[in-house]
């Protein structure tokens, strides 16, 4: 059950960290607007073939669409909330922030889900969280100037709260739907909440398609929802916690493809995150 969960925790990071990169250079060719819009257009077109497979749509409580409401809510809120705190900075110091989110869905689980962490499970949980916060920071572009309670960082730490309370809230009702409920109609009602916004701006999503947004678009809109769906399949076979801790890896992702493919170095501080983190995963595993 816990290799299972740090699989599909690990599957997940590495869509996600791989989308991300797509997306950075999507959203400054594409605008935010229209790539969020036309991500959530993509993700429902094509995950919807799936939909006369899943035969639990008829049996949700109005319990479970009230949760689902108020999470895509939240969702939507991360979204605007995200670029929000990144527009504002620092980066810098932002990124470790929003990584810590994990530490309120392993709290979460243990509290609301009974989920028991042994002692080894315990100390690799919070060492592969502590191992991505310090990876994500480059502690040499800080040059110990920065704003430490600027409105960008006390904007993402509500923002990190908010995503550990909705990432716990899909692993909850994974082990309840099942793992595509409910992600996809996050997915739904995240369309149905942005589509007005993007339609009263008028950020129409053929406006500026070209080729290589066209194929950026599907790109991400397929990594980002698959990598979902595995955190969910993660957390319906294993434990909510501890496929949180795994997934939370993914900055990870984009900062090692900086490295291979951009020649980037990495400063002192972020060779020890990894080092860190890949210990937390293998205490995790082992235990």
């Amino acid at each position: 059950m816990v290799l299972e969960s740090i699989a599909f925790g690990l599957i997940a990071a590495t869509g996600l960290g791989v989308s991300d990169v797509i997306a950075a250079l999507l959203v400054r060719r594409y605008g935010v607007q229209r790539t969020v819009l036309s991500i959530q257009i993509i993700a429902v077109v094509v995950f919807s073939f799936y939909l006369p497979v899943e035969s639990g749509l008829g049996s949700i409580t109005t319990t479970q669409w009230l949760q689902l409401i108020v999470l895509s809510v939240m969702l939507f809120g991360f979204y605007v909330g995200l670029y929000k705190a990144l527009q504002l900075g620092p980066v810098a110091i932002i990124s470790p922030i929003l990584a810590a989110h994990t530490a309120i869905v392993v709290t979460l689980a243990v509290v609301f889900l009974d989920e028991n962490l042994g002692i080894w499970q315990f100390v690799g949980v919070a060492a592969t969280i502590g191992g991505v916060i310090l990876a994500s920071v480059d502690l040499r572009a800080m040059g110990g100037k920065q704003n430490l309670v600027s409105l960008g960082v006390m904007l993402s730490i509500g923002i990190s709260i908010g995503a550990g309370v909705w990432q716990f809230g899909i692993g909850a009702l994974s082990q309840e739907m099942g793992w595509f409920l409910p992600m996809y109609l996050s997915k739904v009602f995240m369309l149905l909440m942005i589509a007005p916004v993007a339609v009263a701006r008028r950020a129409w999503p053929w406006q500026g398609m070209t080729r290589f947004v066209g194929v950026a678009v599907v790109a991400v809109a397929l990594l980002e929802t698959g990598s979902n769906f595995a955190f969910a399949r993660g957390a319906e076979i294993g434990m909510v916690s501890i496929v949180g801790a795994a997934a939370t890896a993914y900055p990870v992702v984009p900062m090692l493809g900086g490295v291979f493919l951009f020649k980037e170095s990495l400063a002192p501080n972020q060779i020890l995150g990894v080092a860190i983190l890949v210990a937390g995963l293998l205490a995790m595993a082992l235990a």
